[in-house]
């Protein structure tokens, strides 16, 4: 199969990001880690809350995905906070995007890769025997890896289709100095969660997923 003799035109790719989270007097705890954005759209948006306190509800529309969409890739950055008084790790899942017919968007067209963990303010924990751990393969950009296949459809180091059940991302150390009870703007780390889809030909339609983040104890590290 080669993509590019499909005459199919236009794809609106709508994917929900619902966060659950952990809380045992602020033990575990995911939020917004600021507003997301996107880039290389056309007619795509991406809806979340700027506020850290806030929780983590992000819509992103991709909007225009055929060639009639000339930008190179659509990239969406989604910063998530995380909170702990503990060793943590972060896992994700994923319900949706299984599209019979091969020709339309499939979880592995959507590059999904997390970069840039930082300390979210002053009350954020430094650990200096251990380090946060990007689980493989998602420690890269998506919209920096991407290739073309043997079959013209283009492809990442890492996608949605890497996921598979609770996949865990990310584990580390302890992530908070404090154990308050309410979120604070300084309490914690953010890393950017990486999504992509490169513009080219796929069946016409919808096609749409809901990942759910999630943070639990972790392997007990040291900090």
């Amino acid at each position: 199969m080669r993509l590019r003799h499909v005459t199919y035109s236009f794809l609106a790719a709508l994917i929900l990001l619902a966060v659950a989270q952990t809380t045992r007097s602020q033990a575990l705890d995911i939020s917004s880690g600021g507003l997301p954005t996107i880039t290389g759209a056309v007619n795509g948006s991406v809806t979340g809350n700027a506020s850290v306190t806030n929780d983590l509800v992000v819509t992103i529309n991709f909007g225009e995905v055929s060639p009639l969409n000339t930008n190179s890739i659509v990239k969406v950055v989604v910063p998530i906070a995380l909170r702990s008084n503990q060793p943590y790790q972060v896992a994700v899942s994923m319900s949706g995007l299984s599209n019979a017919n091969t020709e339309a968007v499939q979880a592995s067209d959507v590059g999904f890769g997390l970069q840039n963990i930082r300390v979210l303010g002053g009350a954020g924990k430094i650990c200096t025997q251990s380090t946060h751990v990007i689980r493989s393969p998602f420690n890269n950009d998506p919209a920096t890896a991407a290739t073309v296949g043997s079959n013209g459809r283009v492809t990442y180091t890492s996608s949605l289709g890497n996921l598979s059940g609770s996949t865990v991302i990310l584990s580390g150390p302890q992530l908070s100095k404090n154990n308050s009870a309410i979120r604070q703007q300084s309490d914690g780390y953010v890393f950017d969660a990486i999504f992509t889809l490169t513009p080219q030909f796929f069946a016409t339609g919808v096609s749409s997923a809901t990942l759910t983040f999630s943070i639990a104890a972790g392997p007990n590290v040291p900090c």
